[in-house]
């Protein structure tokens, strides 16, 4: 099954070139497709992706404050994937990510799987814990089946997107699975 990484950015090149998209391409998971999405027209950023084999959409009418949330959903209808998964413009997948959480993914009764992460910064530590709980899941540690995204799209409105999106596939029915290593390097910049 094919993975498709959807990244929303917006403004920041040098991050997203130098630790997002080659985190993405050491994977070991032989199926990617990386999908960045800016927050507003960014002919810069369009033309350094230009020949990069990353898939690059933009949200026409402009920045939209909602942490993400429409470059994640209409990275959701560029991706070609079986399966999505996420990951911040700022942070990086350890190499094996994609390949545990497709491992849980195996099982048919799961509809979407995540890991822990490493913070980086000044408060430090790790995040990750089952079952999912707000403060105890990110985006970047979900890989989720293409289907999943029936219980509910991303949506802004507060801060907390990413338990927002969980609680509300929760509420639908959702089924998890929790792969207790950290996968994921997180900075908070």
């Amino acid at each position: 099954m094919k993975i498709s990484v959807c990244t929303p950015t917006l403004n920041r090149h040098e991050i997203l070139l130098n630790r997002c998209i080659p985190s993405v391409r050491a994977q070991t998971y032989p199926d990617v497709e990386h999908v960045v999405v800016s927050d507003g027209p960014d002919p810069e950023l369009a033309e350094l992706l230009k020949h990069s084999g990353v898939v690059y959409a933009e949200v026409s009418d402009g920045p939209s404050g909602d942490y993400g949330c429409r470059a994640r959903n209409l990275a959701a209808t560029v991706a070609t994937g079986d399966l999505f998964a996420y990951l911040d413009d700022d942070n990086a997948y350890r190499p094996d990510h994609l390949t545990r959480l497709a491992a849980a993914l195996e099982d048919p009764d799961v509809d979407f799987a995540y890991s822990r992460m490493e913070l980086f910064g000044p408060w430090g530590g790790e995040v990750g814990s089952a079952p999912p709980a707000c403060g105890c899941i990110d985006s970047s540690l979900i890989v989720a089946r293409r289907e999943t995204l029936r219980f509910g799209e991303w949506a802004g409105g507060r801060y907390e997107v990413d338990w927002d999106i969980v609680e509300r596939w929760l509420a639908g029915g959702a089924r998890w699975a929790f792969v207790p290593e950290v996968t994921v390097d997180y900075w908070r910049t």
